[in-house]
C-alpha cells in the first residue's frame, strides 16, 4: 500500500555522497555515520533531509520544549515521525503522518473516513486513520511514552518552485528498503 518514493539505491547514493563531502563526521574509523553499517535499510535525518530536498521539501525539526499541539501544521506537505525504542537492538524507525482534506476511504476497510490525519507507517498493513488535530496530538503523546520521538514538519522548500496539487493518495514514501 506504501509506494516506493525513493529506492534503496537512491538513498545509499544520497548517504555515500554525504560520506564524501562530510568525512569529519565519521570518526577515525571512516565509518558511514549516514546508514546501518549492517545494511538494515536504516537512514540518519541527513540522509532524509537531502532525499526531501531533492523532491522540492524540507525538513523542519519541531522543538520538543514546546508540546505537538503548538507545531504550526499550516504549510506542511507532512510530518515525518522518528521512533528511538529504548530497547537493545530494536532501533530506530521512521514513518509519516499526512493530513488529507477530504473524505477517503482505505481498500479492505468498510468505512469512508472523514477528512483527518492518517498514520502512514510502512509497518502497518494499511493506512491508519488518526483523526482530528486533538487525535493527533493524544496519538504522539502515546507514542512517546512508549519510546524517545522526534517529530519533523515537511514543507515546500522556499526555493522549489511550487508543484503542482496532486490527487489525494494513501500512499507514503517509504524511507527504508
Amino acid at each position: 500500500l506504501q509506494e516506493e518514493a525513493f529506492t534503496h539505491a537512491d538513498l545509499e547514493r544520497i548517504a555515500k555522497h554525504l560520506h564524501e563531502v562530510q568525512p569529519e563526521q565519521d570518526g577515525w574509523l571512516r565509518i558511514n555515520m549516514h546508514r546501518n553499517m549492517l545494511g538494515f535499510g536504516y537512514y540518519d535525518a541527513n540522509v532524509i533531509t537531502a532525499a526531501l530536498h531533492e523532491r522540492g521539501y524540507e525538513l523542519l525539526w519541531h522543538n520538543r520544549a514546546s508540546g505537538i499541539e503548538e507545531a504550526d501544521l499550516d504549510g506542511t506537505a507532512g510530518i515525518i515521525v522518528h521512533t528511538r525504542h529504548n530497547w537493545f537492538f530494536r532501533g530506530s524507525h521512521w514513518f509519516g503522518v499526512k493530513h488529507f482534506d477530504c473524505s477517503l476511504a482505505v481498500p479492505d476497510d468498510a468505512q469512508t473516513h472523514p477528512p483527518g490525519f492518517w498514520n502512514l507507517d510502512s509497518k502497518l498493513a494499511r493506512p491508519e486513520y488518526i483523526g482530528s488535530r486533538a487525535d493527533l496530538n493524544e496519538f504522539l503523546l502515546k507514542l512517546a511514552k512508549r519510546s524517545r520521538i522526534h517529530v519533523l514538519l515537511v514543507a515546500p522548500s522556499a526555493d522549489a518552485a511550487p508543484a503542482a496539487p496532486a490527487a489525494p493518495s494513501l500512499t507514503t514514501p517509504s524511507l527504508s528498503s
